[in-house]
């Protein structure tokens, strides 16, 4: 849930210059020393750990529950910053082990974030990001606003983002934002290697694949709290792996089967949208326009399909207090999902139309107390796949409450409860679960 908070740039004085160091996104204390130490010990109770289903048949004849455990977890991490007049340079790496002793069932992620941002000058800025995360845990792998699969992957899968952003101050009034963005996915899972060969798709032919993403929008400074957009994204989904998705039949609507790449797209997005400060703590930015896509490796039958949408991206962020900020934001997007229909369909699921809507708060009840509420709800709509599921749907609920006190600058305490819902209209994948933690956190 990490990825719906809104990060604040900061521009400070650096302490042992007398020149102002460009220091976006990094706080004060941050900007004290270059390097930074944290570990976290956790005990918890994690009541569906592999997020399944209350009862379901697996394939054995028999009839598979839900299982729970208590557990501790481990989180060292490590970051270093460096900023000069004009630049920042930061990255870091946190590692996390999960073991689950009622189960004999150890878990590890990591996560590797590097950031690189210049300022040509006061008119000429540059940003350029790196994340790479191993994990199992859905909201982890996928760090965007959507999910992609609600489900625990078990094994070292992969999420690689690489993002670059240029803003260019072309007069007083408009500037030109021109940007890229590039998600790999690479999971574990492959045909034959946790599922017996030819009976459903591996995790790797349902989700393997590379998302590039090209943008370029106009703004303009209507007035001095509001700039509005006009802009143009292309898009590319080329899913990458070389197993069916929906394997070889005798059925003459799908007689080959369907490759990973049958789901390949292009995607046109025109929008026009607004940033508005409605005070200096209060800001507000929406992008509306349509979305087209293009399936251009679909065989026949069905063959060459494409579809226009409605895009939407709506967020609010309000920093009522000096140290409490509350965001909301809703998005409709089409996105990738690991549901993949089944043979005689005439088609795969190609995508879903998806709707996310989110809010995150973070109050400082005191100067050693702060208090977290983060919340999720994404409703999503099979396109494609035929009778069975086209037009079916799923809602993936999330939601999360969590508290820490902070004793001394370098140790805090810190508890919380977690909770996560996926309601499907197909039959052995929606699963409830929740999970509780307490722990202390070190940092120097």
């Amino acid at each position: 849930m990490k990825k719906i908070i809104a990060s604040v740039g900061l521009v400070a004085a650096g302490a042992a210059s007398v020149q102002a160091q460009y220091a976006p996104g990094l706080t004060s204390q941050e900007m004290t020393k270059p390097w930074s130490l944290s570990a976290s010990l956790r005990g918890f109770y994690d009541d569906n750990y592999l997020t399944l289903p209350a009862n379901y048949a697996n394939g054995t004849g028999g009839y598979s529950h839900p299982l729970s455990s208590y557990g501790t977890e481990v989180t060292p991490s490590a970051s270093i910053n460096h900023t000069t007049e004009d630049t920042v340079i930061t990255a870091s790496y946190i590692y996390d082990l999960k073991y689950f002793g009622n189960q004999d069932y150890t878990e590890q992620s990591h996560q590797l974030n590097l950031r690189f941002e210049h300022q040509f000058s006061e008119r000429l800025k540059m940003s350029v990001g790196e994340t790479c995360v191993i994990a199992q845990e859905p909201t982890m792998i996928d760090s965007s606003e959507l999910v992609s699969t609600p489900l625990v992957a078990n094994g070292n899968n992969v999420h690689n983002t690489g993002k670059v952003d240029l803003t260019w101050e072309l007069t007083k009034q408009l500037d030109v934002h021109v940007g890229g963005s590039t998600d790999l996915y690479a999971y574990r899972q492959v045909g034959g290697d946790e599922n017996p060969p030819y009976s459903y798709a591996s995790r790797s032919a349902s989700l393997d694949r590379i998302d590039s993403l090209g943008m370029v929008d106009l703004r303009w400074k209507a007035l001095e709290d509001t700039t509005g957009v006009f802009g143009y994204q292309y898009g590319h989904t080329g899913y990458t792996s070389p197993e069916y998705i929906i394997y070889p039949g005798t059925e003459p609507s799908a007689p080959n089967g369907f490759l990973a790449n049958s789901r390949n797209s292009d995607q046109d997005f025109v929008y026009l949208g607004a940033d508005h400060s409605f005070t200096p703590d209060l800001n507000g930015s929406i992008r509306a326009g349509g979305e087209y896509i293009d399936y251009n490796k679909l065989p026949s039958p069905p063959g060459h399909t494409s579809k226009v949408s409605p895009y939407v991206d709506i967020s609010v962020t309000d920093q009522y207090l000096p140290k409490s900020t509350v965001q909301v934001g809703v998005k409709h997007v089409h996105s990738a999902t690991d549901v993949v229909g089944a043979l005689g369909t005439g088609s795969p699921v190609l995508d879903s139309d998806t709707t996310a809507a989110y809010f995150s708060l973070n109050h400082s009840v005191s100067d050693k107390l702060t208090v977290s509420v983060l919340g999720q709800a994404q409703f999503s709509t099979f396109n494609g796949g035929g009778v069975g599921y086209n037009g079916k749907g799923e809602d993936f609920f999330i939601a999360g409450l969590n508290a820490a006190y902070q004793f001394n600058p370098f140790l805090l305490a810190e508890a919380g409860y977690n909770y996560s819902k996926l309601n499907s209209d197909l039959p052995d994948r929606g699963y409830t679960r929740n999970y509780l933690y307490i722990g202390v956190r070190a940092t120097y």
